[in-house]
């Protein structure tokens, strides 16, 4: 028979694990040359913008292939989930910038990566006793900048780890925190861009 002081103890030695779970971000590669002073914004992202760059100076946008640079840092996943995560990032990124930010003659490259992503379980993540403790829950991180012609001088930076949300479907595929993330990173850094 479990007393009302066993279950408050019991919750109380709980507590820390359900927040043990959550992932701090992934620290910086390397990809976002070091030079770049990134600027924190909450625990997860961190962003910096040139005060020099003009976004209507760029009427031309070319998004270089996207990279997964970090050799063991992508779990267990496969050749073909990985190309397929760079290609979602791709393709969000394309999407972002369908419409260059400005007119200019300017052309902006924007040089992505995906740094981390360490699979979901999905198998983990069906019952809601496992998913209270994050257990099959992964995360992923990338590293986006642009430039100012291909070799030029970056105009803009952005970096960020996303956690598996409890509520959603991305839980249920491995690579599904970095497929939704792909979108959410694009967009982010479209509005970092500016117009």
């Amino acid at each position: 028979m479990k007393t009302p002081i066993a279950i408050a103890l019991l919750a109380v030695l709980a507590a820390p694990l359900t927040l043990a779970a959550c992932d701090k971000a992934v620290t910086a590669t390397g990809f976002i040359p070091r030079t770049v002073r990134m600027e924190k914004e909450g625990d997860l992202t961190q962003r910096w913008r040139s005060s020099k760059a003009k976004a209507a100076s760029f009427g031309k946008v070319v998004v270089l292939p996207v990279e997964t640079p970090e050799m063991g840092a992508y779990g267990d996943l496969d050749a073909e989930q990985l190309a397929t995560c760079r290609s979602v990032l791709a393709t969000e990124l394309t999407k972002a910038f369908a419409s260059p930010p400005g007119s200019g003659d300017r052309t902006l490259y924007v040089h992505a990566a995906i740094t981390a992503i360490k699979p979901n379980k999905p198998l983990l993540n069906v019952a809601p006793q496992t998913q209270l403790l994050k257990r099959g829950y992964g995360y992923a991180a990338c590293e986006i900048y642009a430039t100012d012609g291909e070799m030029g001088p970056i105009v803009a930076a952005f970096m960020q780890t996303q956690d598996t949300a409890r509520f959603g479907t991305e839980k249920l595929s491995s690579t599904g925190t970095a497929e939704k993330a792909a979108g959410e990173w694009a967009t982010q850094f479209r509005e970092l861009i500016g117009k």
